[in-house]
């Protein structure tokens, strides 16, 4: 097998890891993983697109496959995923972590229109919005950028979420 071939492979099981992991954070506490107040865990996953852009492919389609069984069915598949996708690849275009951090929040916007839509509450817009982007900034912001400035110490980790052990095959930057 020659060398770009492995790094395809590893790039590919890397985002398919990420996405198993951040559909399956969602799945285990699905009374907090959606409707109009969430707390998704698998939230301080995204921040994994601040460090290395690749994460973006993981992780929205971690969010496609956590949609699922989300009881707003295909309409949380694809709007969903799509304020997702908005969020990662925004955090992997800032170069400021707190900044980055706060684009999952501001999709609240995106997910609370949907919800309205789906539900239709037209009234509770601004309530669901300000509940959802409260609990991304507590998830992302508040615990997801302490975790990960803790975590990028060891240099194993930060090797890992950077791509450092793909780049040492001299193929990928």
């Amino acid at each position: 097998m020659n060398t770009k071939t492995l790094v395809k492979r590893k790039v590919l099981v890397r985002q398919a890891m990420v996405a198993a992991i951040y559909a399956v954070l969602t799945w285990m506490i699905p009374s907090l993983s959606y409707g109009p107040i969430q707390f998704r865990i698998s939230e301080v996953m995204t921040l994994l697109a601040f460090f290395n852009p690749q994460y973006v492919v993981g992780l929205t389609v971690g969010c496609a496959l956590s949609n699922i069984i989300s009881s707003l069915g295909m309409i949380d598949i694809v709007v969903g995923t799509f304020a997702t996708f908005c969020a990662v690849t925004a955090m992997s275009k800032i170069k400021n972590i707190w900044i980055a951090s706060l684009m999952p929040a501001f999709s609240a916007f995106i997910i609370a229109a949907e919800i309205v839509i789906v539900t239709k509450e037209p009234a509770a817009y601004f309530a669901i919005a300000g509940q959802i982007f409260l609990s991304e900034l507590i998830i992302v912001t508040g615990l997801g950028v302490v975790l990960f400035k803790m975590m990028m110490k060891n240099q194993r980790f930060n090797d890992l979420v950077m791509g450092r052990d793909i780049q040492r095959l001299g193929l990928v930057k």
